[in-house]
């Protein structure tokens, strides 16, 4: 199989990204007023991917990592064949910018399709990224090419803050959880 073959499914992107927008007005990060559940989308996430995980049979390791309640992170991979061979996708992350839906033609907090237009809070910044790789994932394990690296995915809490510390990719870090990505392109 070469990668060649794969092509995103619009139709599981477009449900996907759907889903996640649904959740975004409680994605909303702007403490203390407005606290995100990033589980929210994490579990869009993975009903996605749990029947493609090592615990269903498939190839994905899947790590769901919390530090604080209801705002966990996602750490997704589809090993390789070379030990130590890596590629991994950092930066998706699950909370969004404080909206106010005033300030909009439509809701944001819905996906709104207009031709090839999509729209709705968090299209761009980040719950788009979110669906998109989420299908990469999706992909990879259900067409099982043999790659030499790995590939990781990395969906994080907390981006659009940074007076609450210890939530995301800070924490991470400081546990050591994405040491393993440094031996390859990031």
């Amino acid at each position: 199989m070469e990668l060649e073959s794969m092509e995103l499914s619009a139709e599981k992107f477009v449900d996907l990204l759907g889903k996640l927008i649904g959740e975004a007005e409680l994605l909303q990060n702007n403490p203390p007023e407005l606290v995100p559940s990033e589980d929210r989308a994490v579990r869009h996430v993975l009903k996605v991917l749990q029947p493609l995980s090592t615990e269903a049979g498939g190839p994905l390791i899947l790590n769901h990592v919390s530090y604080v309640a209801d705002r966990g992170n996602l750490i997704i991979e589809y090993p390789g064949t070379e030990p130590g061979k890596i590629l991994s996708f950092v930066g998706c992350h699950m909370d969004v910018v404080t909206a106010n839906p005033q300030d909009w033609e439509f809701n944001p907090f819905a996906l709104s399709i207009d031709g090839d237009r999509l729209q709705g809070r968090g299209t761009t910044d980040c719950l788009g990224h979110i669906a998109l790789v989420t299908e990469l994932m999706r992909q990879l394990a259900e067409k099982k090419p043999k790659l030499k690296s790995s590939v990781v995915a990395v969906f994080i809490a907390n981006e659009e803050n940074s007076s609450i510390l210890g939530v995301g990719i800070d924490a991470l870090v400081k546990d050591g959880l994405l040491d393993g990505l440094k031996k390859g392109p990031l």
